[in-house]
């Protein structure tokens, strides 16, 4: 429930950044640079160690930062704002990349640690324990109460960008640390419960139908639906399919996918 929380978040902030209804931290890549990372990591080290288990949401929010700046470098055209479709085809361009690199990694693991990678990245809610949870949950709870208290910020940069200047607010600061909060956000949920998309698309869309677009209020209400929706998703895996282990990431893929096809054709 806190990662759906995460993810919800994540996806409202890089829905305002981009003034782009279609943004979501799993169609960005910013997902698979952390998963990419913590591939890495299990493949060659010890996750077992505390040590090492403690740098993992540092090391993973380093893979989505390097990520989505490369996204964004793709994307970027020389004196023109940022095309939202550029964007998310950059995005799926780099994600893409990025899991046929996975792919690769894994194919020269061991039986076990393969089945294990499979099963996180697929979004196998199972895979989290106690102590990555209370490990996380700080930064977390850092994370989000950082994103509500700059809600008033994300307000004025849905305006223009010339407005959101008149009215005194340093543009590119703003953007770089709410930037650097979906990215937390986005790399730590993954580290809790695997490369799970669609979550801030679909929360992110449903949030604003029922309460329009006050971020005061669509902040908490995104964290509620998200909850409510990895909840649904894992309780569907866990008792209407029972025995087809079908993890949570594919049940909100399955949901998401589609409605995000709607966005599409919707938005021409």
């Amino acid at each position: 429930m806190i990662g759906g929380a995460a993810l919800a978040v994540s996806g409202i902030l890089l829905q305002t950044l981009t003034k782009n209804p279609l943004a979501d931290s799993g169609i960005l890549g910013i997902n698979t640079g952390a998963g990419f990372v913590i591939a890495i990591m299990i493949g060659l080290l010890d996750i077992s160690n505390p040590k090492i288990l403690a740098f993992m949401p540092f090391l993973a929010m380093i893979g989505s930062i390097i990520t989505i700046c490369t996204v964004y470098a793709i994307s970027h055209q020389k004196n023109q704002p940022i095309s939202p479709s550029r964007l998310i085809i950059a995005g799926v361009g780099v994600s893409s990349l990025l899991s046929g690199m996975m792919i690769s990694i894994i194919d020269n693991l061991d039986i076990g640690k393969t089945d294990y990678i499979v099963s996180w990245l697929s979004g196998k809610v199972t895979g989290g324990n106690w102590q990555t949870l209370m490990t996380l949950t700080p930064l977390f709870l850092l994370s989000l109460g950082l994103t509500y208290w700059r809600s008033y910020i994300l307000n004025m940069m849905m305006f223009s960008e010339e407005t959101t200047i008149a009215l005194g607010i340093n543009i590119k600061k703003e953007r770089l640390v709410l930037l650097i909060l979906s990215t937390a956000l986005a790399s730590l949920s993954v580290i809790l419960v695997g490369n799970i998309t669609f979550i801030g698309l679909l929360s992110g869309h449903i949030t604003k139908q029922l309460f329009g677009n006050d971020h005061r209020i669509t902040l908490p209400a995104s964290m509620i639906v998200g909850m409510i929706l990895i909840l649904v998703a894992d309780t569907i895996g866990r008792s209407l399919l029972v025995g087809t282990g079908i993890p949570t990431g594919i049940i909100i893929s399955v949901i998401g996918a589609p409605y995000f096809l709607y966005l599409m054709i919707k938005a021409n």
